[in-house]
């Protein structure tokens, strides 16, 4: 038994979507960037362990990347509002996330 919850199925726009989650991998990261040409948006995801010290003694922050996604730029600004949608009911609920 796991402990994330079965991948829902939705209906958009009158198309039916089956989620299938079964090969799915999970990765945690507390970093991101998005780079972009004119075809492609690359989304890349690691970590950090800037903690480990004060500002004072660290000059340079290495970050390990982890997983690259390319997207199209339809994918990634349908991906765009999902996240924005997906933060707004968050802080609705939760309240402001200050960064």
């Amino acid at each position: 038994m796991t402990d994330t919850p079965e991948a829902p199925n939705q209906t958009i726009n009158g198309v039916s979507i089956n989620w299938d989650d079964s090969a799915m991998e999970s990765m945690y990261a507390n970093i991101g960037t998005a780079t972009a040409n004119r075809e492609e948006f690359f989304l890349l995801f690691g970590t950090h362990q800037h903690w480990r010290g004060s500002v004072k003694d660290k000059t340079t922050v290495d970050v390990k990347l982890a997983q690259r996604i390319v997207m199209s730029p339809f994918a990634a600004k349908r991906l765009a509002a999902i996240l924005a949608q997906s933060i707004k009911a968050y802080e609705q609920q939760f309240g402001k996330i200050e960064i």
